[in-house]
């Protein structure tokens, strides 16, 4: 679906029109906290709500909790100058979020490389290292 065909259905219903006000509202905050926190430790925590003066934050683990813990109430005068008025931080770890899946491993051996190890692994008198080697040689040649 659209973002132009969300907007028309949300228009005709007064429910989802105020849920996306608060839903915009929510995400709003989020970036502007985490707009003030270095990238990695950004990518690592959400902010979830204002609620009775209290900023509640959610971090991937406890780590991450520690580090928002130390910088306490420092996080919440950016927030105060951009709008959001808040007293007290509350650190949650959120055991839900996930980090990003590492990236895939893009090294590959050569073919010729390949033909190398192997002309190499033959004349390897320790049975241990040559049948290592001839997995790695098994392994990448099945991946060809």
């Amino acid at each position: 679906m659209s973002e132009r065909q969300f907007e028309d259905i949300a228009r005709g219903d007064s429910t989802l029109r105020q849920l996306t006000r608060e839903a915009n509202a929510l995400m709003a905050l989020d970036q502007v906290f985490r707009s003030q926190l270095p990238p990695q430790l950004a990518e690592a925590c959400r902010a979830v709500r204002i609620r009775d003066g209290e900023l509640v934050v959610f971090a991937n683990n406890g780590i991450v909790a520690a580090r928002l813990r130390m910088m306490g109430n420092s996080l919440l005068a950016p927030l105060e100058a951009r709008g959001y008025s808040a007293s007290k931080v509350r650190i949650k770890v959120d055991i839900h979020l996930t980090p990003p899946p590492p990236p895939p491993k893009r090294i590959g051996i050569s073919q010729q490389a390949l033909a190398e190890i192997e002309a190499g692994a033959q004349q390897v008198s320790n049975p241990l290292v040559s049948a290592a080697l001839a997995r790695l040689i098994a392994h990448h040649k099945s991946r060809s």
